[in-house]
């Protein structure tokens, strides 16, 4: 059996070169996307968790109010992004995608999947057995505790 670091470099050195490939033959849609990745970051987030407050994406992105601010300004303006007071707590300010908003991000989603199943109906039927069986790996490993994280290695 392969050493298991030359087995890790091989799978995301094809990743690279897949993703090489997908740009290659189509234009991507993200290229057509009229926002910065700070303001893509903050829209996936908002898709990913609905409406929440501007401490909390501040939190999940690392950046400071007053940078996030910015950026909520921004999408704001571009009709991407809605502020509301939350009804619980008026001194909170609720960040939601608008329609527009939810519309971007869903249909940069739609296009990657289209995008994999062009590629994955190319297969036969045991090669996607091989695909469910290495995704059905990935999953089941995504959802167990990594142990490098509870243990980290002095330095």
């Amino acid at each position: 059996m392969a050493d298991r670091d030359a087995l890790i470099t091989r799978i995301m050195e094809t990743q690279r070169q897949l993703r090489r490939r997908f740009s290659e033959e189509n234009i991507h849609p993200l290229l057509d996307v009229n926002v910065t990745m700070s303001q893509l970051k903050i829209l996936i987030l908002l898709a990913r968790l609905g409406g929440t407050s501007g401490q909390e994406l501040a939190r999940r992105t690392g950046v400071s109010l007053g940078t996030l601010t910015g950026i909520i300004d921004r999408l704001v303006a571009q009709g991407m992004v809605t502020r509301r007071e939350d009804p619980r707590d008026r001194r909170v300010r609720r960040l939601e995608l608008t329609p527009e908003g939810s519309k971007l991000i869903n249909g940069l989603i739609a296009a990657g999947e289209a995008h994999q199943e062009q590629l994955l109906r190319r297969l036969d039927d045991a090669g996607l057995e091989i695909v469910v069986q290495a995704f059905t790996l990935l999953l089941d490993i995504a959802a167990q505790p990594d142990p490098a994280a509870e243990n980290p290695e002095p330095r």
